[in-house]
């Protein structure tokens, strides 16, 4: 959490993609989720949007975020909508949260590449930023998709797919991924995927 302590992700391209992502797939998803839980809420833009127009979709909408000042905004943010149906907790991933069954997951991973230059260049932000990247995260993610306890809309660089679906395939439950969007964005494809068990999907594996 000293990583960056006043550091919060504005909204950019892979935000408004993965958000548009969310919502579309909420609209047509006949299936009842217990919570909606944004992993890395940043400024809250995705989750309060979220709340907004589908928030009868869930009992609680949850947002973490491993930096205290961007879940303190997040938290501001939903409460000047009146939103009253979403919680912002500091912690790491979904660390601090009771087990999750029957949740939607949403996250969008950090996806910079960085030299080994970058990483000593002594910025806290961008240094935290590109140790996600080369796997801190996205290790993390994997092991809660290994959990099988949710369905999840990940917004994962080119790279990073392609780490998780080496990751996923001999495991069980298996995942369907399904990319849903893709985007070239500065140096960088960016997908947004989800990921669903197949056993959900009435496929014998």
């Amino acid at each position: 959490m000293a990583y960056f302590p006043d550091f919060i992700y504005r909204p950019s391209d892979d935000t408004y993609q993965t958000l548009n992502v969310v919502l579309a797939f909420l609209r047509i998803s006949k299936h009842q989720y217990e919570y909606f839980i944004e992993v890395g809420s940043g400024s809250g833009y995705i989750i309060v949007n979220v709340a907004k127009l589908h928030g009868s979709h869930f009992k609680r909408l949850i947002a973490t975020d491993l930096n205290c000042t961007a879940a303190k905004e997040t938290a501001k943010y939903a409460s000047d909508e009146g939103l009253n149906n979403v919680d912002s907790v500091c912690c790491n991933l979904v660390d601090c949260l009771r087990p999750l069954g029957g949740s939607l997951i949403v996250f969008n991973t950090p996806y910079l590449m960085c030299s080994e230059d970058e990483l000593s260049s002594g910025d806290p932000a961008y240094v935290s930023i590109c140790r996600n990247y080369r796997g801190d995260v996205l290790i993390g993610v994997i092991n809660i998709i290994k959990s099988g306890c949710c369905e999840f809309i990940l917004t994962v660089s080119g790279d990073g797919l392609e780490f998780m679906e080496s990751s996923l395939r001999s495991f069980k439950p298996l995942y369907f991924i399904d990319i849903i969007g893709n985007t070239h964005m500065m140096f960088e494809d960016v997908a947004t995927i989800h990921l669903t068990r197949l056993t959900n999907l009435n496929v014998n594996v």
